[in-house]
């Protein structure tokens, strides 16, 4: 649970590069000007083009801690940052561009092509900034990590058994009903493939039945079989390590998720830009259409820290029998996962893998080992995820000298840390801790912030 004095920080700033305010708040923003080439060379302005902007806020940032005493500072709560920034108001694809051999006669100016020198800028995006605040300080933009949690004690938790030698023996019970059903399925590949000439499709019960006995028999059996073997390969350096870190503060991170992902929010046929009219119609090319997006790209991170104690007796180099035949045993027992605990019993156990499946309860039962066999605690132990957008609205103009296409991104950023609320993971607070629990803490000196 949080310790310290809980404080909120936010920044905005405002546009930049604008004149001075009107009343209105809104400003003209130049956007370039419209000319007609009534002979070679000779140009005469038709029009100026601007657009409304409203002068507002263009990024904004929201902190929340928890402040603590110091320095030093020796703990730490969590913690949520969100940010948005838009971008500033400025044309894009500025240029010179002409209607071709296309021609227009305006009255009082003569007849000619039509010109136009300047940018463009989104048809009423982002013109209006008053939301950014709600959105910056609401809980939208924080991630949430509920989904990671269970993930980072496992992958952070110490690996005190390093093979499944009581799991691997019981699946030799179901080795012949597994080689039963491979060599089914090799027969009826065969028969498919022609050694058959009327059975041409395999019936879909033998599909499933060979995907089941191929993801939770097989390959358990053959992940098994390769631990034991890397187990035995390393036990002495595996040994030593387990000894070491017996009763001592190990710190390790992990990276739980890095992905990056596209996708088009919306798209259409048309001009989602400033100016409009008729006049930028002549500087297009005949019969192509312009066409805009509004695509996001989402960048997810997330990644755990934590400094963790567990302690085996049998590891105990202090103790008096530490050499002594039945220790080494109970290395070996321990080390090669052939000791009977819950955790064990519950994987050799038929069908648990289906539970497995669709919940979390046999990681939570191998979290429960590690509390009642292995007095695992954490010191500390913090998750963190960011998500990054990045929202891009993109405009395509087919214009007679070259296609162009602009682009105006959104950055939309949130990120967390979220501490453990207690040394046995996340879930559980201090006052729900059970006196055996209390107990194991203070052995491994491990007290309460």
């Amino acid at each position: 649970m949080p310790v310290g004095i809980p404080r909120k920080r936010t920044k905005f700033l405002l546009s930049s590069g604008l004149a001075n305010s009107p009343t209105t708040g809104w400003y003209k923003m130049p956007l370039g000007s419209f000319y007609l080439e009534t002979s070679p060379g000779h140009l005469v302005k038709i029009r100026d083009e601007s657009s409304d902007i409203k002068a507002g806020i263009r990024s904004g940032k929201c902190c929340r801690d928890y402040l603590h005493a110091g320095p030093p500072y020796k703990s730490g709560d969590d913690f949520w940052l969100s940010s948005v920034e838009l971008p500033e108001p400025r044309v894009q694809g500025t240029g010179s561009f002409n209607s071709h051999d296309i021609t227009r006669t305006f009255y009082g100016l003569g007849t000619g092509r039509v010109h136009y020198h300047g940018g463009f800028w989104p048809l009423g995006v982002w013109q209006d900034t008053s939301s950014i605040p709600a959105l910056v300080t609401g809980e939208s933009l924080i991630p949430s990590t509920a989904a990671y949690e269970l993930r980072a004690y496992k992958r952070l938790r110490p690996k005190i058994e390093r093979a499944s030698a009581f799991v691997f023996a019981a699946e030799f019970r179901d080795l012949p009903r597994m080689l039963k059903s491979t060599s089914r399925t090799f027969h009826e590949i065969w028969r498919v493939l022609g050694g058959d000439s009327v059975t041409k499709v395999m019936r879909p019960n033998r599909v499933a039945d060979n995907f089941l006995n191929h993801q939770f028999g097989w390959v358990p059996f053959v992940n098994d079989l390769s631990k034991f073997y890397t187990t035995f390969q390393d036990a002495t350096k595996i040994k030593n390590q387990l000894i070491h870190d017996n009763n001592r503060s190990v710190r390790r991170r992990v990276t739980l998720e890095d992905q990056t992902s596209k996708s088009t929010l919306s798209s259409g046929v048309g001009m989602g830009v400033e100016p409009l009219g008729d006049l930028v119609g002549t500087l297009l090319r005949t019969g192509v259409q312009p066409s805009w997006q509004h695509v996001e790209e989402l960048h997810s991170t997330v990644s755990a820290v934590g400094c963790f104690k567990y302690y085996r007796p049998e590891f105990d180099e202090t103790l008096p029998d530490f050499n002594s035949a039945w220790t080494g045993i109970q290395r070996d027992l321990t080390l090669y996962g052939l000791r009977i605990s819950p955790s064990n019993i519950y994987r050799a156990t038929p069908w648990t893998w289906l539970a497995d499946w669709a919940t979390d309860f046999g990681d939570n039962i191998i979290a429960f080992d590690d509390l009642v066999l292995d007095s695992v605690a954490f010191q500390y132990l913090y998750l963190m995820r960011r998500v990054q957008k990045t929202q891009t609205f993109l405009q395509t103009l087919p214009f007679w000298d070259g296609t162009q296409t602009m682009s105006w991104p959104v950055s939309l950023d949130g990120k967390v840390r979220r501490g453990a609320s207690t040394p046995y993971g996340f879930g559980l607070t201090w006052n729900l801790l059970t006196p055996r629990q209390l107990a194991i803490l203070a052995a491994l000196k491990i007290t309460r912030p």
